[in-house]
């Protein structure tokens, strides 16, 4: 662009028409402030994918390595360290059906960015089953996602139990009725079999269980009649033949089982208990923004073809992932596992 300068004479013109300093001085400061002002008002505002956390965030696990809860959390946490461009620390601390986890959470949220990835046991069962909790289900938390849910399998070892199916399977567990025993490793899979035991009108013992790979190799071992278990411990000795899978808790087929009758299709109306895996920041008053960006980067990460093909593959089953749904399926799980609860007699003394 050509450069255009005054001529001598409308410089000497200019220099006596000009102000004094002191007030070209403040005209510039002012002219100053306003196109700063301006500049400002028109920065957009980051792009979607751009947005990035403060700090690294931390995921406390309420159960041990290796589960569903362990295996979705450490998903979760891989995608949510690629968006925020931040660390994600995972932290398994297991036990009192995910009290331990909870209560530490609670306690070392100081900020949003300690999260807790638990479920139906923590913020629904617990409430009945336990008289005092250290923590409050609702009000110490801000929920972010329900990530996915698992149906309990029921299954039997084929040298133990000589049943091919449910039907034949019901009809021996009522002539044994009175010497029967199941094992449970989580709160959903021993509601689960409660409320079996309720609907089908047989006596049984329930054997007690840390985790679920344990009560496995027992029922592979022969050390009682049947299992209602998680659907990531169970498929991959389904698929090897070890155990045998007679029927599915949840309302519908699973996926990864879709020739497995559900229990509600074996004569059991309405029978429907699933675990759900959730995600919440242990922090009741985290900001609104930063709940929904870590909501939006966790249904992305789920979402994704990737994520369905991991959920899917580990026999989980996608959830709507709204914080929305989160708070009312903790409060509809809340009250019909409450009763199953009392009926069982399964309140800590």
């Amino acid at each position: 662009m050509q450069a255009i300068y005054p001529s001598a004479c409308q410089a000497q013109s200019s220099a006596r028409r000009r102000p004094p300093r002191r007030y070209g001085a403040a005209v510039a400061i002012g002219l100053a402030a306003l196109l700063w002002g301006a500049a400002a008002i028109a920065q957009p505002s980051p792009a979607a994918g751009t947005e990035r956390l403060d700090k690294p965030v931390r995921i406390i696990v309420a159960y041990g390595a290796g589960g569903a809860s362990d295996s979705i959390a450490r998903f979760v946490g891989d995608g949510l360290s690629r968006r925020a461009g931040k660390p994600v620390i995972v932290e398994n601390k297991a036990g009192a059906d995910g009290n331990i986890a909870a209560e530490s959470a609670v306690r070392a949220a100081t900020d949003a960015y300690t999260l807790l990835v638990s479920g139906s046991s923590t913020h629904a069962a617990n409430a009945t089953i336990y008289r005092r909790l250290p923590y409050d289900p609702e009000a110490d938390f801000t929920p972010l996602a329900t990530m996915a849910s698992t149906p309990f399998v029921l299954l039997v070892n084929p040298r133990r139990v000589h049943a091919a199916t449910f039907r034949e399977f019901l009809a021996w567990a009522r002539k044994e009725n009175s010497s029967l025993s199941f094992a449970s490793a989580n709160v959903g899979g021993r509601i689960s079999g409660e409320l079996f035991k309720q609907r089908a009108g047989v006596k049984a013992v329930n054997v007690p269980y840390k985790n679920s790979s344990q009560a496995m190799t027992d029922l592979i071992g022969g050390q009682f009649d049947y299992y209602l278990c998680d659907m990531v411990t169970a498929l991959p000795q389904i698929q090897a033949g070890t155990v045998r899978a007679l029927a599915i808790s949840s309302a519908e087929r699973a996926p990864s089982l879709p020739d497995v009758p559900t229990l509600a299709e074996s004569g059991f109306p309405d029978f429907d208990v699933s675990s759900w895996i959730a995600i919440w920041s242990a922090n009741a008053s985290t900001p609104q923004p930063v709940a929904r960006l870590l909501s939006r980067w966790i249904a992305e990460t789920l979402d994704s073809s990737g994520g369905r093909q991991f959920l899917v593959g580990k026999g989980l089953i996608p959830a709507k992932v709204a914080p929305t749904h989160l708070q009312e399926l903790q409060r509809r799980d809340t009250r019909l596992w409450g009763k199953i609860i009392v009926d069982a007699g399964m309140q800590q003394p």
